[in-house]
């Protein structure tokens, strides 16, 4: 009986210690939890933060892209249409009446088509284009000026049913289609670039193949000069996937995959 108090002080010593431990652990792990969600949030914002500015880079880029090609089609088409009709105009004091005639209906002629270029201008790509349009369509039109320029022959094909998805993202998918294309037109020699895109069961894929020289991909010089990190870079801030194939004279194949099962239409 008489350690009953013994007992009952270890107990509460016991107690105690376990408390005190309790607390401690309790403590740091409520420390170790505020870390992490720091660290999870500055890592969250430092995405973000890559995010708008590749999406502001590629607004960019496609204004270039947009304005060096209304350069070249005022400088190389319409300006030298233009000039044409001035000579062909200037010389028509001198024709017979029949004669004069056949140059002023050559001359509309040419004029309606400098008129349906400047039209076409007009309709120049921007972010908020492809807002309206969507992926699809924007693709189609530079392949319609890729074919109209005659420099190689672009075929779009579409698998299953095509729907919109989120603005930002099918921006940045064009930004990469519009570097997949360049790196072709500048590097591949190939007369024919295929470019499908897949929509199939909530996942999207973007193919586009050529047939030209084809590249060592495991060449580290050859990528840094084909611009391919960028690519993947701007393809994991959507969460796409790339996948490019490639051997030298077998052409390239550059797949871009995304998954649509989160879009919120």
């Amino acid at each position: 009986m008489e350690k009953a108090p013994e007992d009952i002080v270890i107990a509460i010593i016991v107690a105690s210690i376990l408390m005190v431990i309790l607390s401690v652990f309790t403590l740091l792990f409520f420390l170790v939890f505020v870390r992490k969600k720091r660290i999870l949030q500055k890592n969250k914002d430092e995405l973000t933060e890559k995010y708008e500015k590749a999406l502001m880079q590629a607004k960019i880029e496609i204004q270039e892209q947009t304005l060096m090609h209304i350069s070249r089609e005022i400088h190389d088409n319409i300006g030298q249409v233009l000039s044409f009709i001035k000579l062909s105009l200037g010389t028509a004091a001198k024709l017979t009446d029949q004669e004069k005639q056949r140059k002023i209906v050559e001359s509309v002629t040419l004029i309606s088509e400098v008129i349906f270029d400047l039209r076409d201008m007009s309709k120049s790509l921007s972010f908020e284009r492809i807002k309206k349009e969507g992926l699809y369509q924007v693709i189609q039109i530079e392949a319609d000026r890729l074919n109209r320029s005659m420099v190689i022959r672009a075929e779009v094909t579409v698998t299953g049913e095509a729907i919109r998805f989120d603005a930002q993202k099918e921006l940045l998918l064009f930004r990469i289609f519009q570097e997949i294309m360049n790196n072709t037109l500048k590097h591949a020699a190939s007369l024919v670039l295929l470019i499908n895109l897949n929509f199939c069961n909530n996942f999207f894929t973007l193919t586009v193949r050529d047939e030209g020289k084809g590249f060592d991909i495991q060449n580290p010089e050859k990528s840094k000069g084909l611009g391919l990190e960028n690519i993947y870079q701007r393809a994991a801030l959507i969460g796409a996937v790339v996948q490019i194939e490639s051997n030298c004279g077998a052409g390239t194949c550059t797949t871009v995959s995304l998954d649509l099962s989160t879009e919120q239409l």
